[in-house]
């Protein structure tokens, strides 16, 4: 937020403290200002108001004229040289003499007065234009006539001569601190909760403005009254609405102007600019509605209704959904509630009458309705952090004050109706208990609850000290921010300094956390393989809301009962958080393929987030209700390795050989398994007991037939079907299934895996020395064939409990699909005694055992 020193000022008395000084004490307490900057004309030197008396034309140059200007009663005019057209006798205007210094309008830099000739004339000064001056906003051609804008921009009745002009147009430059917005408080958003601040930091007294309505207008009763409905009050616990009528729009006092030019907000009307202004000064949102272009007498805040539409006021047209809170009449909708009023309703040069709207909105509805429409105002970032309930109406009375006194059309005044408002003006009041010892234990200062409860009063904090305990009543504008014990605590060490309160040495030394070692491990074993880590966000969309785009099932990622959703979400792609790292995986594959890189091969290593069934929802102080499991995915897309370098001779190599390019390897389903099982072999886990079953348990985004299920056992003859006791299910490998590769644009095939890190740590065996084997190996090829539909680690399993424990490495070195509904695995079997080396016959029985109990367990053939 941008605030204005001079502006300050009007509610601290700041007199001997600096700009600087002020941005100090709010950084050091919380509000960061992270620069100070000048506004404004650094307009210095004398410059008065003179009069014309004499103009003639100048003896040596056509195009300039001799002036005779008054510049204190009772005194000699003095001779000024002015080149332009726009000035005549009697007319009163700005004179820089000798000495001041002004802006030179052609290029903005200082450009000192002094006595000077011209064509042979002594002129003694300058007659100023708005330009020279650094006004903005004034339409004229040439020098700035004063008793042409008395009535819009000078204050008084008149004006003197040889006044300062400076004052009378408020020309000194203002200091603008560029305040950071980090407490995430609605309060701080406004000129008066900073000055509360201030006031508390410096010591010194807050001033308190106060609305007198009749003082500027008169009440009186429209002939058909405006009145207010809410549908819902948890979207709008406050609605009002006042009707002031009598008004002329035209352009804003320079006083206000100044101001709102100051922190860069751009004048448009005297209206609109004082619901600028006090929005600014209070923190409350306004909304002005011309009453002639009303269709109804009855305005409501309500949810959209489906099909409507609305062109906002920056002319472009919304489509809106029932989540979008709307200001309305009867049927037809007036603006996007606490973000931005309707085209239809803006007030014009024509505008007589007006609905004054102040409200107080949902924080999450305003923040839901500015991101489904992409829009945002400084209406919404005020109503986003919070508006004070209790300092509406106060706010409806500030502008319509402001309003009766600069936008009256008579001398008379603007006529105001009584106000209509629906909801609760006040909120329940929090009172929070302060322990004084736990202020001491936090905060190691020794202060009584009345000192400690005095520090916090000019925040608005009420309290009783009683002994060692403070009573503190919570001001409605910090409701939303103070609410335990320790929010009042930092309060105190605010306001009495943090860089008061002692430094010392921890009493414990905080020993180092130990390094996930099987983590670390799964990373280099990744990298070695050749993936990339990524880091992708854990919110995500929701995969259940993106119907059409999602045609092939990967909302069966996703267990909607289970899902964790955020409560106020910053868009639709990040509302709930996430049950697989797969998505995120495929959006970074389909970003990269989207831009030309058509190789990815990504891992992330990161947490997933599921509600927690009914039966373990009891919790404990602290706990979330939320279960986090650490997992690790990947994802490989492409070819392995670009073929440009890659060829072979078809003859021997010799002048006239010729070269054939080596096909290129796809990542596919085999890949992934293969650095699945090296993952898990420099993990620690013990390979012989993990298993990969083809199940019906996988989500449908992956490819029916080229997806598998990790699953770890004790028992060497386990099956995909095994009672849960039985097995440890690690996660899945598996392809990406076409329609879903189709779906995210991207024509590769993918391959995925994803794997439970915190099941892998439970199985982590302790590296143990094996010696060397001291027997000669002996290898035996095995060809069965099986029926299609029986899996490769059935096969396995059943090999390894016939053959014992001499069987030490079984390997799949092929498969053959047949015609006749079976198909054909060869596996090469390598045997080996531990102490002594196994005979030919030894090995031949074991492999004799291996294939009847392949033949009567599974059904398998032999043709060799």
């Amino acid at each position: 937020m941008k605030l204005s020193y001079k502006w300050l000022s009007e509610f601290v008395d700041l007199s001997g403290i600096t700009p600087e000084e002020v941005a100090e004490k709010l950084t050091m307490n919380a509000f960061e200002v992270e620069d100070i900057h000048l506004v404004g004309a650094n307009i210095t030197g004398p410059l008065v108001v003179g009069k014309i008396l004499e103009i003639h034309q100048h003896p040596n140059a056509d195009k300039i004229r001799l002036t005779k200007v008054l510049l204190k009663e009772d005194s000699e005019p003095v001779e000024i040289v002015c080149g332009a057209s726009n000035i005549e006798v009697g007319h009163i205007i700005p004179v820089a003499l000798p000495g001041a210094i002004v802006i030179n309008r052609k290029d903005g830099s200082p450009l000192p007065i002094k006595r000077s000739e011209i064509r042979g004339v002594t002129s003694n000064g300058m007659l100023c234009s708005p330009s020279e001056l650094g006004l903005q906003g004034f339409d004229v051609d040439g020098i700035l006539i004063l008793s042409d804008l008395e009535q819009i921009s000078i204050k008084g009745n008149g004006i003197k001569i040889g006044a300062d002009a400076k004052e009378v147009l408020e020309l000194s430059s203002d200091s603008v601190l560029n305040v950071g917005s980090r407490s995430n408080r609605g309060d701080a958003l406004s000129v008066i909760g900073l000055a509360r601040e201030v006031a508390a930091l410096t010591g010194r007294a807050m001033k308190v403005a106060v609305s007198d309505l009749s003082k500027h207008g008169k009440q009186i009763k429209p002939n058909q009254a405006i009145t207010t409905r809410i549908e819902n009050e948890e979207d709008c616990p406050l609605l009002t609405i006042r009707y002031i009528e009598g008004l002329k729009v035209g352009p804003s006092p320079r006083e206000i102007v100044r101001k709102l030019e100051a922190i860069g907000v751009r004048s448009v009307n005297n209206v609109v600019d004082i619901t600028n202004y006090v929005m600014h000064e209070m923190g409350q949102p306004l909304h002005a509605y011309d009453v002639s272009k009303l269709q109804s007498k009855v305005i409501q805040a309500r949810r959209a209704k489906a099909g409507e539409t609305l062109v906002t006021i920056n002319e472009k047209e919304q489509k809106l959904t029932d989540e979008v809170l709307v200001i309305a009449g009867e049927n037809e909708v007036l603006g996007v509630a606490g973000v931005m009023g309707g085209k239809g309703s803006e007030i014009s040069d024509d505008t007589v009458a007006i609905a004054l709207e102040a409200a107080a909105f949902s924080q999450a509805r305003v923040r839901r309705g500015s991101r489904l429409l992409g829009l945002s105002s400084d209406s919404s970032l005020r109503f986003e952090r919070g508006v004070d309930v209790e300092s509406v109406i106060a706010a409806s009375d500030r502008a319509a004050s402001l309003i009766m006194q600069y936008c009256s059309a008579t001398k008379d005044g603007a006529g105001f109706a009584e106000m209509a408002k629906s909801g609760k003006e006040t909120v329940e009041k929090t009172v929070v208990s302060v322990r004084m010892p736990r202020v001491k234990k936090l905060l190691d200062i020794d202060i009584t609850a009345q000192a400690a409860g005095k520090l916090i009063e000019p925040l608005g904090f009420g309290y009783e000290a009683k002994d060692d305990q403070l009573s503190v009543r919570v001001p409605s504008f910090r409701s939303g921010d103070v609410t335990r014990e320790i929010d009042v605590i930092e309060e105190i060490a605010r306001i009495y300094g943090f860089d008061k309160l002692p430094s010392g040495m921890p009493t414990n030394t905080i020993p180092p956390q130990a390094p996930n070692q099987t983590v670390n491990r799964i990373k280099r074993s990744l990298l070695a393989s050749g993936l990339s880590e990524a880091w992708v966000s854990s919110l995500v969309r929701s995969e259940s809301k993106k119907g059409e785009n999602n045609p092939n099932g990967l909302a069966t990622l996703e267990n909607e009962e289970r899902l964790v959703a955020v409560l106020n979400p910053l868009s639709e792609d990040h509302e709930v958080l996430r049950q697989s790292l797969i998505p995120g995986l495929a959006q970074t594959a389909a970003y990269n393929y989207d831009h030309g890189n058509k190789d990815v091969f990504l891992f992330e290593v990161g947490r997933i987030y599921l509600k927690k069934e009914a039966k373990d929802t009891k919790q404990e102080r602290g706990e979330t209700g939320v279960e986090e499991r650490t997992k690790v995915a990947g994802l490989l897309m492409g070819k392995r390795a670009s073929s440009l370098w890659q060829s072979k001779p078809t003859a021997a190599p010799n002048d006239s050989a010729k070269y054939e390019t080596v096909p290129e390897e796809a990542h596919d389903f085999y890949r992934a398994k293969g650095v699945v099982e090296q993952l898990l072999l420099q993990a620690g886990a013990d390979l012989a007991r993990v298993k990969f079953f083809h199940s019906n348990r996988l989500p449908g985004c992956l490819h029916p037939f080229r997806a598998c299920e990790i699953i770890w056992s004790k028992n060497p003859n386990v099956t995909a079907n095994a009672p849960e006791a039985q097995v440890v299910r690690l996660g899945f490998v598996a392809e990406l299934h076409p329609g879903f590769t189709d779906s995210l644009k991207f024509a590769e095939r993918a391959a995925v895996f994803e794997l439970d890190i915190d099941q892998i740590q439970k199985l982590t065996i302790p590296a143990t020395f094996t010696p060397l084997p001291s027997t000669q190996p002996l290898s035996r090829d095995l060809t069965a064939d099986v029926d299609v539909s029986l899996d490769h680690a059935s096969v396995e399993s059943c090999i390894r409990s016939a053959a014992g424990g001499t069987l030490k490495q079984v390997d799949l070195v092929s498969l053959f699909q047949l015609s006749d509904g079976k198909k054909s695995l060869s596996y090469r079997l390598i045997f080996s005694g531990d102490q002594e080396p196994l005979t030919t016959e030894e090995v031949d029985k074991r492999l004799a055992k291996i294939r009847e109990s392949l033949q009567s367990r599974l059904g398998a053939t032999f043709r060799l």
